[in-house]
């Protein structure tokens, strides 16, 4: 087949793709840990004589947003190879997870933020359907690495302040295999220039995540439920720990694993030479 549909070497067309996607994710709150820590905060406040619960405000981790960067060579009409770099994310800023109550008559608002980074790195194979000479139908398919950063913070200040004072900020990264595919439709303006849209699904479920804790110890991410004895409440929980939790306050404990795989529509401009 490969040497039906490519022609020889001195007719290989160059193409740069730059493109941004909207992406459903496959991670949300509980994988941040942020649906636990609400939920503990909330039980404390109302729990406790000198603790008032005032409000709370939890956003849901649904889209991601994310760029890519390819050149591709496209051997023919009908087929063509690809190597893209990219960048995508997910996050909960701190206006979207906070808390507000009253310790001992002083308002404060708490707050969780959680980010996950993922740096895709792709070879792809297409294959190019054109209708005329300007419109072209293609599949996508391809595989690679991704290379993902977990950020999680905890903060709080008074309503006055500007800016929170975190009690907690903790880093963690890993690289796992990823695949790509995707099917897509790209129109021609000229010989140089033209746009696509592209809708993909991409695989990249990532363990192995190793960083530092908030005294800049080295450890490892991990996801546990950990008892809260004066709540009776059992609270999912995400970290970096120099090891793993144990006793009888934790359980389900396990390395983390997030998955960064999840659907994509990408919309972008192809510049030809």
């Amino acid at each position: 087949m490969f040497l039906i549909l490519m022609p020889p070497a001195r007719a290989v067309e160059l193409r740069l793709r730059f493109s941004a996607a909207v992406e459903k994710l496959r991670y949300d709150n509980d994988d941040m840990g942020v649906t636990g820590w609400a939920e503990e905060i909330k039980l404390r406040t109302q729990s406790f004589s000198n603790l008032e619960f005032i409000s709370q405000s939890v956003g849901t981790l649904k889209l991601g947003y994310g760029f890519e960067g390819e050149l591709l060579f496209a051997f023919s009409r009908h087929f063509g190879l690809g190597l893209s770099g990219g960048y995508s994310y997910g996050s909960l800023p701190e206006e979207d997870v906070e808390t507000m109550s009253i310790w001992d008559g002083v308002e404060y608002i708490h707050t969780k933020p959680a980010k996950m980074s993922a740096y895709p790195v792709i070879a792809s194979g297409y294959l190019f359907f054109p209708f005329g000479q300007k419109l072209t139908l293609y599949l996508r398919a391809g595989a690679g690495l991704v290379f993902a950063k977990f950020v999680g913070r905890e903060g709080l200040k008074e309503p006055e302040e500007a800016n929170f004072f975190y009690t907690l900020f903790e880093t963690a990264k890993a690289q796992r295999t990823a695949y790509l595919g995707g099917l897509g439709l790209s129109y021609n303006f000229d010989d140089a220039f033209g746009f696509f849209i592209e809708a993909a699904a991409r695989s990249g479920k990532v363990d192995g995540f190793t960083g530092e804790d908030n005294l800049q110890q080295p450890g490892g991410l991990y996801s546990y439920e950990e008892y809260i004895s004066d709540l009776g409440y059992w609270q999912y929980k995400i970290h970096v720990l120099p090891e793993a939790p144990g006793g009888g306050n934790f359980r389900e404990v396990r390395e983390a694993s997030i998955d960064l795989g999840g659907y994509s529509v990408r919309l972008g401009l192809t510049i030809k030479f």
